[in-house]
């Protein structure tokens, strides 16, 4: 489970904590105080019925990366403004505004045609051995996807938290309802514990190449190609490792986008590891040489070898 000094094990996308059961009143009632108490995403927007643009700024990762929001700060990411980065003042309210969106497009176990009401929600959380917080600690999802969520909530009656409603606000703002439309988006939190200064900039550096998988044919393509290059030996690692981690397996473009963005760019054996494949040391380097190696050269490519943290240590807490 996560504390502050994490096991070589732990990455990105948690590992489960002990199983804790709440009460049928636990989601309502954390939605409650996360608007009382914590704001952002949405929180004073849902209860004073107030509809203006949310401020969107351009920003480039070492920017994003040393910052420190009070509240939810949204942000086109500088190399690419297709992919929009929220960057959240902690983690709940990270996971009431896109928990119910991950159990439909890429947790294991789920239906992928139908949105999650707040118990069922509850009982996918906790029945996996995670809280809110840790269902996962940082989100991409490609435009297409978060309006088929959209769309199946409202075909389906579901009744959605202001965070979410929050999100519906950015994502029309943004023309991402529409058909056709074209963007990703990724989302980290605050260093607020128990994520860290380096796990922060980690988690964005892993979400980033989501986003060019999102936004650039040519990486997904290039992506799918190395996939399809793998040993089945080394393919089933990979699958193995992810199942782990609570993802669908049955969705092979979600394992080739997520084997690339811990191959390559989660270079910290405190979220990912040869160990956690179960191979060799030597063996990890190989493959991830040769997919930087074969690259595609683009925006993305310089960052396969960057060191991390990219930035100054952070900023103190800043408002929009």
């Amino acid at each position: 489970m996560l504390n502050d000094g994490l096991d070589p094990d732990q990455r990105i996308r948690i590992l489960p904590q002990p199983k804790r059961k709440k009460t049928g009143l636990w989601l309502a009632l954390g939605l409650v105080c996360a608007i009382i108490v914590t704001g952002g995403a949405g929180g004073a927007w849902f209860m004073f019925g107030r509809s203006t643009a949310i401020p969107i700024d351009t920003e480039t990762e070492a920017q994003i990366d040393a910052s420190q929001p009070c509240d939810t700060k949204v942000s086109h990411f500088a190399a690419d403004p297709e992919i929009v980065v929220i960057d959240f003042p902690n983690l709940t309210i990270q996971g009431l505004t896109l928990d119910r969106v991950a159990a439909l497009i890429e947790k294991a176990h789920l239906p992928r045609n139908q949105v999650l009401d707040d118990v069922d929600l509850r009982e996918a959380i906790y029945d996996c051995g995670d809280t809110i917080e840790s269902y996962y600690y940082g989100h991409d999802y490609k435009a297409a996807d978060l309006a088929r969520f959209f769309q199946l909530a409202a075909q389906q009656n579901i009744t959605l938290n202001a965070h979410e409603l929050w999100l519906k606000q950015l994502l029309n703002q943004l023309g991402w309802l529409d058909p056709g439309a074209v963007g990703a988006l990724i989302t980290l939190p605050a260093a607020v514990p128990p994520v860290t200064e380096s796990m922060r900039a980690v988690i964005l550096h892993h979400e980033i190449s989501h986003g060019a998988f999102y936004t650039v044919p040519a990486y997904e393509a290039y992506a799918e190609s190395f996939w399809n290059s793998l040993t089945d030996v080394d393919r089933a690692a990979f699958i193995s490792f992810l199942s782990t981690e609570g993802y669908d397996t049955n969705n092979t473009n979600l394992m080739l986008n997520e084997a690339q963005a811990y191959l390559v760019f989660t270079p910290d054996p405190q979220f990912f590891s040869a160990k956690a494949l179960g191979m060799s040391q030597a063996q990890l380097d190989t493959l991830r040489e040769g997919y930087i190696a074969g690259m595609p050269s683009f925006w993305l490519t310089p960052l396969a070898n960057e060191t991390l943290p990219v930035s100054a240590p952070l900023k103190a807490c800043q408002t929009n």
